[in-house]
């Protein structure tokens, strides 16, 4: 029986196999380098999980030195606000730039980044002549995007130069990043009948300039932390000290902290409403936040488990609202499942695998048959849905 299945059953397994998942790649960076050198006699960072806030100070020589992040739902925009105290101490140079093919261009008060996304990446373990595979710029099928930033400075002088913003002299700096693609349906080839993901980049831009830095901030703060104060968890007072940094007190108490597990416990709510709130796609392997061309396991939604795991929170948590981009994704998959059912399977019903990808790919992966079938031929994603969320109405007929 064991030859068998080694000689004829894995053959046929792997006649069934679709292509590997497509990877989920990083848009690009923002950078902003300081002419004030990078010794520093004090340096901390925070993250403010109730208001959504990421915050740093640091002091170099007189001058201390503060920095504010967010990135607002409301706005859809990436903002980061910089300041010193003492005047006219912020000097430096901005720059946008992707490990994608990109072009950018400087305007008076900003830089624009226009880019395109590969056709095709292999996954990191799988080896091939040729891992990724870039389109023709005017006719390619991959996506496209646009990414704005706006610079507004209190005193000093700002300047275009090239493919850089210069900035000189500034006590605030104020950065406001906008970012869209060409995406528009799992069942639709990005082209030139998609979206306007130009213009929609340009009123996205233009809206949160005129909503302004206050009006920005009090909005994310409001949106997020309607989500985050929901849930309060507090197991007993901390062992550490207040103040104690991160790091140190892992190292010192570890889980016999008792408030650093709810701390965690926040932290995970926290990654959940930053990384799937409605209208996007939903948590995958790792959130949203990825760095690499050929990210870990494509970066994708892994359905024996993983992308089940990123929403046990969601409904024990009160937070429904960041469970509708999953829903949504069911329903995509079960979409293109139908087919494959009937085609794999000669069942009715619908059927997804072990992976998924932005496309909804519900065959198993593995390079028309160089995948293994130990773990690709899966066929049980569809039932997982429904033991983990319980009563969503779908269901896989294999």
């Amino acid at each position: 029986m064991r030859q068998l299945i080694a000689e004829e059953a894995d053959v046929l397994c792997k006649k069934m196999q679709g292509p590997f998942n497509q990877s989920y790649l990083p848009l690009g960076d923002l950078r902003v380098r300081f002419y004030h050198g990078d010794v520093c006699d004090r340096y901390e960072r925070a993250l403010d999980l109730h208001n959504g806030l990421a915050q740093i100070e640091y002091q170099i020589g007189k001058v201390t030195y503060q920095r504010t992040a967010f990135v607002s739902h409301p706005h859809q925009v990436l903002v980061v606000k910089f300041s010193a105290d003492v005047p006219g101490q912020l000097s430096g140079e901005i720059r946008l730039d992707s490990l994608l093919r990109y072009q950018t261009s400087a305007q008076s008060n900003g830089l624009v980044m226009q880019g395109l996304a590969l056709e095709h990446v292999d996954p990191n373990y799988y080896h091939t002549a040729q891992p990724i595979i870039y389109g023709d710029w005017d006719t390619s099928r991959g996506i496209r995007f646009r990414s704005r930033v706006i610079a507004q400075i209190r005193e000093g002088a700002l300047k275009n130069d090239g493919d850089r913003l210069l900035f000189e002299g500034a006590t605030e700096l104020l950065l406001i990043l906008t970012a869209s693609t060409n995406f528009d349906g799992f069942d639709k080839m990005p082209g030139s009948q998609n979206r306007d993901y130009l213009e929609l980049n340009e009123q996205t831009t233009l809206a949160a300039l005129e909503a302004g830095y206050e009006k920005l901030i009090l909005s994310h703060i409001a949106d997020h932390s309607a989500l985050f104060s929901r849930v309060q968890l507090d197991l007993s007072p901390p062992v550490a000290p207040a103040g104690m940094p991160t790091d140190e007190r892992i190292m010192k108490y570890g889980n016999s902290d008792p408030a650093m597990i709810s701390l965690l416990f926040h932290y995970v709510r926290y990654l959940l409403i930053a990384s799937s709130r409605a209208g996007t796609q939903p948590a995958n392997l790792q959130g949203i936040w990825n760095s690499k061309i050929r990210p870990p396991w494509s970066s994708n939604w892994t359905l024996n488990i993983n992308t089940q795991m990123n929403y046990w929170l969601a409904e024990t948590c009160n937070l429904a609202e960041c469970h509708e981009p999953l829903f949504d994704f069911i329903g995509d998959l079960a979409a293109n499942g139908e087919e494959k059912a009937n085609v794999n399977y000669g069942c009715k019903g619908w059927v997804a695998h072990h992976n998924a990808d932005i496309w909804r790919q519900s065959a198993p992966v593995g390079d028309f048959g160089h995948g293994d079938p130990v773990w690709a031929l899966w066929p049980m994603g569809g039932p997982g849905f429904v033991s983990t969320f319980g009563s969503i109405s779908c269901l896989a007929v294999i």
